[in-house]
């Protein structure tokens, strides 16, 4: 056995050296072939680099050549020209003969060099080009008319000018003539080696620069375009620099510059040095797949070797006969889970068809009765306050629907900011108000107990949290029932409070058996009384899980034929930041939007047309835009405090409605970053009101509309801005 072992040992240790030895052996030869295919393409690069560094000296040369001899051709013309009119104004006369010649500048020397006329149509004057025509080779040409001098002068911007001179016929000194291009001209026009290089991509020839007089000139990991001083990034003028004191001319090497290895080359044309440098680690993932299909086939040779050399077929059968067992519970397991899954998305989809489909038949069923009253005023008002309901029915189940998928994956995110408790509790009392009428149920709210009603908590899933089992405590009611909400505070420990909000009524309660299953998705109890409660299932699995995400807890006593009482505990923090009085419920002044001026960014023509009626019937005046491309150019071409207000839509075609937002921000006025813009979309969760928030807008305003929730919303903002 002690022999065996060794062996085995032994086996493996010469299989895993010449292992080793297979990647050693591939990796060289494989870096060997892609340092010979660089140093190859490296060699292209440089023959290039050079044939069109040289075209472009011959060209660049044989235009200064061209243009200047022009220039000598006019200012030998111009000397005539200037000749035969002595009389009148001088100058008008050199501004006519330079016109005549397309001269953009021209200057009248005297024998010694001093200017007596000039004419130009720039801004080159002759204190600019002095020291080139009075040199004592330009002054030659005044001794001597049959002399004549031209030179190209180059200024800093860029821009150049290329002078004639040629001596005066009417008197001793010289005329001079010039054509002056500018830098826009020459970028756009004259070749250049930057333009030149195009077509070499540093992916698959490494990086090229040209450099003349120890100024780079061109380098192909620049856009083409380039204009003024070309600037490398600090790493590559570090290897430019490495490749200088380092490379011999017209070799490729390895070159370590700072913790990378390059290969690299050095070449000289006429004028020019040219460097190519490529990142080994550029090349490592051809070596890396070379390396792994060498180790790939030696391991497949390995594994045919050993399952060859197997003892025991028996084993082998063994572990297939496990393997196999394995693989059929496994797959018993989940079949197991996919019939689960699937009879609870039968339920579920049973259930939403059902409860979805049955505001649907009321609102159409409503619609066709309307239609069939066109007269009767009093049916139309009923049939209108039934869709209105209908629909609301809708709205919320959705809402459960969409609230529940974001929960159960993890992407609810609360948006901490201060809140009155006392006031939003209040608040969904009232929005309970019209349903609890309906049903013949009052509800009565107790906030005596809370002493500091200033908090920082998420307000929309707060407001979520009570409004289901407020929700739920009003649908499984009685006619003649009550609900009552409290709400004491206890356990004050710096700046966290314990509050537990109680929620009782006396419907019809739940039996015991459904109290165990109460939490689960979609579970609903069917009782004899509650046959017109409509809903997913989903209210109270929401609660508790919101309840938790907060850190508090929610917990059921019930009896059948009852009533319920429902405590809400959430440990929440005190904002001791918020002014004294603010609990004070402030009544908010809707005739605020009489006379605003409202800009109105919607793409969908039927809300479009909802929400400008709902604010030209607050007396507001509105303009419509379709998306953010429009909302941007209006507002910019409209005068500063044309709009008060901008009610923007998110999802739009062309520019979306954070892009617009930001645009509007971002723009050079006075009132740009002043204005509310105020979000109204159908992306109603957290992080897309986060989204508004960074984008620049006030507030976020969630679809359907409800035209008193959107005029009281818009007082508030305004309010809010001082407006």
């Amino acid at each position: 056995m002690a022999r065996n072992n060794h062996l085995g040992r032994r086996f493996w240790a010469i299989v895993i050296a010449i292992g080793v030895a297979v990647v050693c052996v591939s990796g060289l030869i494989s870096f060997g072939s892609m340092f010979r295919q660089a140093a190859e393409c490296s060699d292209n690069v440089v023959a290039f680099a050079k044939s069109q560094s040289l075209i472009y000296d011959s060209f660049n040369d044989s235009a200064a050549m061209t243009s200047q001899v022009l220039a000598l051709e006019n200012a030998a013309q111009l000397a005539r020209n200037i000749s035969y009119g002595s009389e009148g104004d001088e100058l008008s006369g050199l501004e006519r003969a330079a016109r005549q010649l397309g001269l953009s500048n021209a200057f009248v020397l005297s024998a010694d060099g001093q200017l007596v006329r000039s004419y130009s149509n720039n801004n080159v004057t002759f204190d600019m080009v002095q020291h080139e025509v009075t040199d004592e080779v330009a002054l030659e040409v005044i001794d001597d008319p049959r002399k004549m001098y031209a030179t190209r002068i180059v200024f800093d911007d860029g821009s150049y000018i290329d002078v004639g001179c040629a001596a005066r016929i009417d008197e001793p000194g010289m005329v001079v003539a010039g054509y002056y291009t500018s830098e826009t001209f020459s970028n756009r026009y004259l070749l250049s080696l930057q333009n030149m290089l195009a077509g070499y991509d540093v992916r698959g020839s490494g990086d090229i620069v040209v450099e003349s007089d120890g100024k780079v000139v061109a380098a192909n990991m620049l856009p083409n375009q380039v204009s003024g001083g070309i600037q490398l990034d600090p790493v590559d003028a570090k290897v430019v620099e490495d490749i200088k004191s380092r490379c011999s001319l017209g070799k490729t090497t390895l070159l370590l510059s700072g913790s990378n290895l390059y290969i690299a080359s050095l070449d000289k044309t006429r004028d020019y040095y040219v460097y190519t440098f490529m990142p080994v680690s550029s090349c490592l993932g051809e070596v890396a797949g070379f390396v792994a299909v060498a180790l790939a086939l030696y391991c497949v040779v390995v594994a045919v070797f050993v399952l060859s050399r197997r003892k025991s077929e028996h084993e082998h059968l063994h572990e297939l006969v496990v393997q196999e067992r394995e693989y059929a519970e496994r797959l018993a397991k989940s079949a197991h889970q996919a019939q689960s899954a699937n009879r609870a998305k039968t339920e579920f989809l049973q259930r939403m068809s059902h409860d979805i489909r049955t505001p649907i038949n009321g609102i159409r069923g409503m619609v066709e009765v309307a239609n069939a009253y066109d007269d009767d005023l009093a049916k139309q008002r009923d049939c209108r306050q039934k869709i209105w309901t209908a629909s609301g029915i809708l709205s919320d189940l959705v809402n459960e629907v969409l609230d529940m998928s974001k929960l159960e994956s993890g992407e609810v995110k609360l948006d901490l900011r201060p809140v009155n408790l006392v006031e939003l509790i209040n608040e969904v009392c009232k929005m309970m108000e019209r349903q609890a009428q309906q049903l013949g149920v009052t509800i009565s709210c107790d906030m005596s107990g809370v002493a500091h009603p200033s908090i920082v908590a998420s307000p929309l899933h707060l407001k979520r949290l009570i409004m289901n089992i407020a929700s739920n405590a009003v649908k499984y009611n009685k006619p003649g029932g009550s609900v009552r909400v409290t709400c004491t505070e206890h356990a004050h420990e710096g700046e966290v409070a314990t509050y537990d909000i109680v929620i009782a009524d006396t419907g019809i309660g739940m039996s015991s058996e459904f109290q165990a299953r109460m939490f689960e998705p979609f579970a609903r109890e069917q009782q004899k009384g509650a046959e017109h409660a409509t809903g997913t299932g989903l209210g109270t699995a929401i609660a508790k899980q919101l309840a938790e995400l907060m850190g508090g807890s929610v917990a059921y006593e019930s009896s059948l034929g009852v009533g319920t009482t429902c405590t809400i505990t959430l440990p929440l923090t005190i904002d001791l930041d918020a002014p004294a009085g603010s609990g004070e419920h402030l009544a908010l002044d809707t005739v605020a939007l009489q006379g605003l001026s409202v800009l109105l960014v919607e793409d969908n023509d039927l809300n479009r047309e909802i929400a400008e009626f709902v604010l030209s019937d607050a007396g507001a005046k509105v303009t419509c835009v379709d998306d953010g491309a429009e909302a941007v150019s209006a507002f910019e071409q409209a005068d500063a405090g044309t709009y008060d207000l901008i009610l923007m839509d998110i999802m739009m075609p062309n520019m979306d409605g954070y892009e617009a937002t930001r645009a509007i921000r971002s723009l050079a006025r006075e009132d740009a970053g002043t204005i509310p813009i105020v979000a109204m979309s159908a992306n109603a969760f957290t992080d897309d009101k986060v989204r508004c928030r960074k984008a620049g807008m006030d507030e976020h305003l969630s679809k359907p509309i409800d035209s008193q929730k959107l005029v009281q919303a818009l007082s508030k903002i305004l309010s809010a801005k001082g407006r």
